[in-house]
């Protein structure tokens, strides 16, 4: 990033400044209480906070000794946070320090090198051409898969035999209409039409029943005695 660390304490002794890039870099002593307050300085009140809450310091309705250390806690923590934006509106407006840890051990960030190339990110682009060859995968495939053998396929697990019993059995349960010229298909004799069957055992040879989902192996044409009236919806 291009992004170092400076002692300012050094930078304000000296007059000439020519690019703003000049100065030393922290010492070893700013550097461990960097760590220190980054690392330790959260792990320590975090730790603190989850005690007291333990303990329950702030329901106890005497002013005992955990009332006031939770008390002072709240007092700091509010403290901290006006202070910390406070500081946020003096690095919007100067652009030093971003965070009260910097602005104690006076280390402000700087460019390390004046010229630097930029870094161009590929992300976009590459996502794009992700999506891109996979629409066009999809495109490519979903015409050649049929859609009969995935419904076949589903149909038991997404509606119970035993909800058929109410159902028209005179039906083609494919089209919905009675059918002009019957056909059963075999073995197990459920009434299609002919046009319905024929085109669905052409289009899969592995065709279901729509009904039982039995495997259909053959159809017959079926011969409805003259007496039978023909059923109406």
């Amino acid at each position: 990033m291009n992004l170092r660390y400076r002692d300012e304490r050094i930078m304000e002794a000296r007059e000439n400044v020519r690019t703003g890039l000049e100065g030393p870099g922290l010492t070893a002593a700013q550097k461990l209480w960097y760590c220190i307050a980054t690392v330790g300085g959260q792990y320590m009140w975090t730790r603190l906070q989850s005690f007291s809450a333990f303990r329950r310091w702030g329901d106890s309705e005497q002013r005992t000794l955990g009332q006031r250390a939770w008390l002072f806690l709240q007092r700091i923590e509010g403290f901290y946070k006006a202070a910390s934006f406070s500081n946020l509106l003096i690095f919007l407006l100067t652009g030093q320090y971003r965070s009260l840890i910097e602005r104690a051990l006076r280390a402000r960030l700087v460019y390390g090198s004046p010229n630097m190339n930029r870094a161009v990110s590929f992300e976009y682009m590459n996502r794009q051409l992700v999506w891109n060859e996979f629409s066009e995968m999809l495109l490519l495939l979903l015409p050649l898969l049929n859609s009969t053998t995935f419904k076949s396929l589903f149909r038991p697990f997404s509606k119970d035999k035993s909800s058929d019993s109410g159902v028209n059995e005179t039906y083609c349960p494919i089209c919905q209409a009675s059918p002009t010229v019957p056909f059963v298909a075999l073995p197990c004799r459920h009434r299609y039409c002919y046009y319905c069957l024929r085109t669905r055992c052409s289009a899969s040879p592995s065709f279901r029943c729509a009904r039982c989902n039995e495997p259909v192996t053959a159809m017959q044409r079926l011969r409805v005695s003259p007496n039978e009236n023909p059923p109406t919806k």
